[in-house]
């Protein structure tokens, strides 16, 4: 069952894998960022360095990366993939293993529920390979394509509640649950906020039943609780305090709005850029929904969600149906944010997110994201449902069934160009005598910068290189205006003139080169590096104007060696 789901990732991002130079995988520069964080934590522990804050990519800035989406423990476990392989190749194994080990582990978790292991098969297909899947594949976020750990969390805290119910193994399963928050902390900090939180919700909807089957005693769920929240403390306590006491305000959101990036509420029925299905007047509705448009990728199709809605109401006496419907439903009422957004016009309809967007932690939460535990609901409800469609229906009547509720969700060629990646490239400057004669750490500043059109370069040279250099102007979250965490630049001289220039303007005008000077000066820019490009002489002269003196040339780039005089 895994090697399946192995072979349809590779064919997903079969590009990747043919192309005759290195390509990365994803729109944006989130791959590029994701690809920093697994080479930093095995490069910052083997030097002793303090893992989790630096100003290496930000110089001299410190950032905490608590608060970007840096993943330790994926970092470790990828580490001889970066040692054996190129480090595009190795970030896009990473991607495609992950995507698999999602479906995968929800199979796993599925198989004890059903009869027939095409059901759990089928499950686990949706929920690795759905639309919202699929879009943050694209799109590079290697966080929401890391989603084996909510199943691994449901086998968790099932064996934990049976420990407390029937009194066995207490010690062994609060481990477990504990283990796996720390699992989960690392992944994603938001998603281990929003499952503790739709575990309550699913929990206190299906009490009912609970109360019925019998209720563990408080007696013997407080040990369970406990060992658990201690194994988490014991291992997570410095990471944890260090992020709360940041001095990065609870309850502020990051970069991506969480009253935009909500599920429309046509969003489930109306195919998009997404779907091969969201071509004309169709798919222009769809760009009316608001939000960044990789974010909206909540959509299932109405044959899925109607034959999802028969599983809930038929079998809603069956633990797996009514779990499937009670994390459909919740988190669909909750990903619809705090107002209701139909058809891109937002109404003055209040929605229950209301009362969790301003709390501490889910209020950095994006409501849109719940729709993974949407997509874990319906794969829990087409499980269910096909264990009945193997056992009543003829096999033609079978793959019509299927062919109608998945056709719908087949890729549109725009994911398909994120699948197949960008190429990528280190300039051999960057290995020079020149650039490898500065003492380790010093800071360089390259042209082009990292920015989202041009795939987060600089974070992917820095990385390749070793962090044998710090940068400024690094694609990390850090505090911006109010507090609120932010990647975008602050407006000053030098930042405008770098991403002018990485943009391909090579005149920018407005800039004042006493001010360019005095910022690199400040910023202790020991080399500025202009990069090969089809407006290199047109962008060299500008610089060599706003310096005031000329670069030394090496290997098709120029060098300005301590460019702030």
């Amino acid at each position: 069952m895994p090697l399946s789901y192995l072979l349809a990732a590779f064919l997903l991002t079969l590009p990747l894998w043919l192309g005759s130079q290195p390509l990365l995988l994803g729109y944006g520069a989130d791959s590029a960022m994701h690809l920093w964080f697994l080479n930093w934590f095995p490069y910052a522990i083997s030097h002793g360095l303090n893992p989790f804050q630096t100003s290496i990519a930000t110089h001299p800035s410190t950032v905490s990366l608590l608060w970007n989406n840096a993943d330790l423990v994926l970092a470790l476990l990828a580490w001889p993939l970066f040692r054996l392989l190129p480090a595009a190749a190795a970030m896009d194994l990473v991607f495609v293993l992950m995507m698999a080990a999602a479906s995968a582990a929800m199979a796993w978790q599925l198989r004890p529920h059903v009869r027939h292991a095409s059901s759990a098969w089928l499950g686990g297909l949706l929920f690795g390979f759905s639309p919202f899947a699929l879009s943050e594949l694209a799109a590079g976020h290697l966080t929401w394509v890391s989603t084996a750990t909510l199943p691994l969390g449901w086998w968790a805290g099932e064996h934990a509640w049976r420990a407390a119910r029937d009194g066995r193994n207490p010690v062994r399963w609060g481990m477990a649950l504990g283990g796996w928050a720390v699992l989960q902390y690392w992944v994603s900090k938001e998603l281990l906020a929003t499952t503790l939180l739709m575990a309550a919700l699913v929990l206190a909807l299906n009490s009912r039943g609970i109360l019925r089957r019998g209720l563990p005693p408080l007696r013997r769920l407080w040990p369970v609780a406990a060992i658990a929240v201690a194994v988490f403390g014991a291992l997570m306590a410095y990471p944890v305090i260090s992020q709360l006491t940041s001095g990065v305000p609870l309850s502020r959101p990051t970069v991506v709005s969480p009253t935009a990036n909500v599920v429309d509420l046509l969003e489930w029925v109306v195919p998009g850029y997404a779907q091969l299905m969201g071509i004309g007047p169709v798919g222009a509705l769809s760009l009316r929904f608001t939000g960044e448009l990789l974010e909206t990728d909540a959509y299932l199709g109405l044959p899925l969600l109607t034959l999802a809605a028969l599983a809930a109401w038929r079998w809603r006496g069956a633990p797996l149906a009514r779990l499937g419907a009670g994390l459909a439903g919740v988190a669909g009422v909750l990903s619809l944010g705090g107002h209701l957004h139909v058809a891109g016009v937002v109404t003055r309809v209040p929605l229950p997110w209301l009362l969790f967007e301003h709390l501490p932690l889910l209020g950095k939460a994006v409501p849109s994201r719940l729709t993974i535990f949407v997509v874990a609901g319906v794969a829990c409800l087409l499980a269910a449902s096909w264990d009945r469609v193997m056992e009543r229906f003829a096999l033609w009547t079978r793959a019509l069934i299927l062919g109608v509720a998945l056709l719908p969700l087949l890729p549109s060629s725009g994911l398909m160009a994120g699948f197949a990646g960008f190429p990528v490239y280190t300039p051999r400057v960057l290995g020079s005598t020149a650039l490898r004669a500065l003492p380790a750490g010093a800071s360089v500043l390259t042209i082009p910068i990292t920015t989202r059109e041009n795939h987060g370069l600089a974070m992917y040279w820095q990385a390749e290189q070793d962090f044998h250099y710090s940068q400024p102007f690094g694609y990390l979250l850090r505090p911006g205006p109010g507090g609120v965490l932010t990647d975008n630049l602050s407006p000053s001289p030098l930042a405008n003139l770098a991403t002018d220039l990485s943009s391909g303007d090579a005149r920018p005008v407005g800039i004042s080169a006493a001010a360019v000077r005095l910022q690199l000066r400040r910023l202790g820019v020991r080399a500025l590096v202009l990069m090969p490009s089809t407006q290199f002489a047109a962008e060299e002269r500008e610089l060599s104007g706003i310096l005031g003196l000329p670069p030394e040339l090496v290997d098709g780039a120029a060098i300005w060696l301590n460019p702030g005089g």
